[in-house]
């Protein structure tokens, strides 16, 4: 074996480990090695956003009011919206008793949903909202709690 020889064979294994060093450096966050999608926070973001959905229009339409906009809603798609985004944390409550197996959140969570659109499509009251927003976010929490464990 010639000095030559080696010095090439060092040469092209210090380039490989280089190569393959900046593959696990700048690849890693690309992939994480796990193929399944994070579908674990769909109840918590569709609670969220049917609490955002009632709530927040509510309180963006007495602001404008009070800075001197008339806004009108349509009552009939906006409560449409809060059934629809109720009904997506259901649906995501439902994906992951598939993962953790508990069924105390689809439960409660079923409750909150009914009494929902309930209130949402044959009698308002305050109360009965109120208690299936409460019910649908304790589902949330404890859906994720179901999770982590």
């Amino acid at each position: 074996m010639s000095p030559d020889s080696s010095s090439q064979q060092t040469a092209l294994n210090t380039e490989a480990i280089e190569e393959e060093s900046h593959q696990t450096i700048f690849q890693a966050p690309l992939y994480s090695g796990n193929k399944r999608p994070r579908i674990s926070l769909i109840a918590s973001a569709a609670t969220t956003c049917s609490i955002i959905l009632c709530y927040g229009i509510l309180m963006l339409i007495n602001l404008l009011g009070k800075m001197g906009f008339e806004i009108t809603v349509n009552e009939t798609l906006w409560a449409g919206a809060i059934t629809f985004a109720s009904l997506f944390a259901i649906i995501g409550l439902l994906v992951n008793l598939y993962r953790h197996k508990h069924l105390q959140p689809v439960i409660i969570g079923g409750l909150g949903c009914g009494l929902i659109n309930y209130v949402m499509h044959v009698d308002y009251s305050l109360i009965p909202e109120l208690l299936g927003f409460v019910c649908l976010c304790l589902a949330a929490v404890l859906d994720w709690r179901a999770l982590k464990k």
